[in-house]
């Protein structure tokens, strides 16, 4: 079996409400999704997702790396040989004068396991390590608003069935302490909850922020200063009592081995559809679960696809842990590109078990949200 021809799709949906974090407001989701085909008539679907605030990442980065760089290492290879593929990137181009992202790979790679479970009649999670759970809870984040809205908010979410809130932080430290104490009063003792600053503060304001929100039962704090800053994020982890998670510092898989190494963080939050899909996630989890160091799943707010892949990799991975952030995308989006929606119901999703990711584009949808011509490229 070969790639005989690599469909690159630009696909941008509104959101339903404007998410707002400490890095500012999205409106729309700006994503790229690829299609491969083979010779064998099979054809494999992945996506990448850049979460970025105009479309800019879109066009100019994914779209283009794919185009340019990436293509002609899948066009005429046989999707099975996707070590052979992804060691290529791997060794020669992730890193180098950005080049190639892996957020670029993730929609490639992804693709190659949809054609590899459709050829072999099993779903993805089973072609890649096989099931150690069937259903997974999910929780939802709070965008940052007054803190008697944000508490509304979390009523709410809690009583659709989510089994984990994270609020956003990171803009005003006393206010953002008045959000974590509105959300613990609205909930109730026990209920977990986690905070996330998105890069909002400087250690130092870190450090004096979070240990105020202690007394309030966090889980976790994540991405407490910029991400570039491994070395305050590390100071962080070490002052604090509260585990310290690494998300926009995670951006490759080279990142993830220096915040292993400096210490910087307890826990890594990976998002299939930013970090290499499956492929490079898996191999970013070995590396943390030799170190003990914890996983955790975000999402980057991928449509169905890169949702389902999603799923596929926190289904076949045990050192991943639960909840995850994120269930499908009707939850944030105002519509997906799939033709059935991923099941879910009170907080929980229910891995696909069809063969290959298990999701089927659906062509007017795709027409109907396009950010852009199709590039179709053939060996």
């Amino acid at each position: 079996m070969r790639v005989e021809r690599l469909e690159i799709l630009p696909v941008s949906i509104p959101y339903k409400t404007p998410t707002k974090s400490a890095r500012g407001g999205t409106r729309i989701g700006h994503h790229v999704i690829v299609r491969l085909f083979t010779d064998e008539g099979i054809v494999g679907v992945g996506e990448s997702s850049t979460l970025g605030v105009t479309g800019e990442a879109q066009q100019r980065k994914i779209v283009a790396e794919i185009e340019k760089y990436i293509a002609q290492f899948v066009l005429g290879e046989d999707p099975f040989d996707i070590e052979k593929i992804m060691s290529r990137f791997q060794r020669d181009a992730l890193g180098t004068e950005g080049r190639v992202t892996v957020t670029a790979l993730a929609s490639v790679g992804d693709a190659m396991y949809d054609i590899m479970g459709k050829k072999a009649g099993v779903s993805v999670s089973k072609l890649v390590g096989g099931r150690v759970r069937d259903k997974i809870p999910v929780g939802r984040s709070l965008s940052i608003k007054a803190p008697e809205e944000v508490a509304e908010d979390a009523i709410r979410l809690k009583g659709m069935g989510y089994k984990l809130l994270t609020v956003k932080i990171g803009v005003d430290p006393e206010m953002d302490i008045k959000r974590v104490a509105a959300v613990r009063k609205a909930v109730g003792d026990g209920f977990p909850i986690e905070v996330d600053a998105n890069q909002g503060y400087n250690p130092a304001v870190a450090i004096r922020t979070i240990r105020k929100m202690e007394e309030y039962d966090i889980l976790n704090v994540e991405q407490p200063c910029p991400g570039w800053d491994l070395d305050g994020l590390a100071e962080i982890a070490r002052a604090l009592d509260t585990p310290v998670i690494a998300d926009e510092s995670v951006t490759s898989p080279a990142a993830v081995l220096e915040i292993i190494k400096r210490r910087a963080a307890d826990i890594i939050c990976l998002k299939p559809a930013r970090d290499g899909g499956i492929f490079f996630s898996k191999k970013m989890t070995a590396a943390a679960e030799l170190a003990d160091v914890g996983i955790s799943l975000g999402s980057a707010h991928p449509f169905g696809i890169g949702a389902a892949a999603l799923h596929h990799f926190v289904a076949s991975t045990p050192w991943a842990s639960t909840p995850i952030g994120y269930g499908r995308p009707e939850e944030r989006v105002v519509d997906d590109i799939i033709t059935e929606p991923i099941p879910m119901e009170n907080g929980e999703v229910t891995v696909l078990d069809k063969p290959g990711l298990g999701v089927e584009l659906d062509e007017a949808k795709v027409k109907k949200y396009a950010a852009g011509p199709a590039v179709v490229l053939s060996k």
